[in-house]
């Protein structure tokens, strides 16, 4: 129902020639809570010394480089690549990992879980880092129990261990998923915005998120669920999250204001 409440309101503003953007709230996808992510290394708060820094993943319970089977696949951009680890090294733009090294399996054969391991592709600041790690469906929606989120504090080339980041994993979090990268123009696909949140709930009276496209607040969001944004032209565009407490005003930390840049085209084909 929200869905086609998104189209109509989008439709609206075509026929009467008013560019906006609609934010819809959607159900989460129903998720397993046997699914879990570890951080194998860097070890906690290990001070790595050298590149390449190497990073090592175990997912239980959630195959990777599947297209997921449900509903939701046909309403917005699907991976062909299928379900994926995003991985965020501090608070750059996602890495994705679709595919295992290793895999492990029980006694009879069945899947278990999977080892991933890759080398962080780029060049680290000396200091304090921090890596947070979570898998996705195909179409990106995060999932969002406690154990398939992972995060990690590491250090490279700091023996004093400085927090130069001024990072508290125990204070209330929030980390951006989607939208990021390109998508293909289309009317009658939304695009997905998703997200995560660590040590807090969202409601009218409390912690909230504060979503502006372009510099232009488009709404404040009350309901810790993925939403389809309807409305977005071709071309570039801004988006940015930002963590409100119950005052509206922003909550500390490094995480709590992210923005990412994406871009809306009409020559990427969308997957099937």
């Amino acid at each position: 129902m929200k869905k086609w409440l998104g189209i109509f309101l989008f439709t609206l503003s075509i026929l009467y020639g008013v560019e906006d953007v609609y934010v819809v709230p959607v159900k989460p996808t129903p998720e397993a809570n046997t699914i879990v992510t570890k951080i194998i290394f860097p070890r906690p708060y290990e001070n790595k010394r050298k590149t390449p820094i190497n990073v090592q993943l175990r997912i239980e319970g959630f195959p990777l480089g599947v297209i997921t089977q449900n509903d939701r696949k046909n309403e917005i951009y699907n991976d062909p690549d299928g379900q994926a680890i995003h991985v965020i090294i501090d608070n750059r733009p996602y890495l994705i990992y679709n595919q295992s090294l290793e895999d492990s399996f029980d006694e009879n054969r069945e899947y278990y879980d999977k080892i991933l391991s890759f080398h962080i592709p780029f060049t680290l600041s000396s200091g304090q880092h921090v890596i947070r790690s979570f898998p996705v469906r195909s179409y990106g929606e995060s999932l969002k129990g406690s154990g398939p989120f992972a995060v990690e504090i590491f250090y490279y080339q700091d023996r004093e261990k400085s927090d130069t980041m001024n990072v508290d994993l125990q204070k209330p979090y929030l980390t951006y998923n989607e939208p990021q990268g390109r998508y293909p123009a289309s009317k009658s696909s939304p695009i997905l915005l998703d997200f995560l949140l660590s040590n807090c709930d969202l409601s009218v009276d409390g912690y909230k998120v504060r979503l502006t496209i372009d510099a232009k607040v488009i709404q404040t969001l009350t309901d810790y669920v993925p939403y389809y944004l309807y409305g977005l032209s071709s071309g570039k565009h801004m988006v940015k999250l930002e963590l409100l407490d119950k005052d509206d005003r922003i909550v500390p930390g490094f995480f709590n204001v992210t923005e990412r840049e994406i871009e809306i085209d009409n020559y990427i084909g969308i997957s099937p």
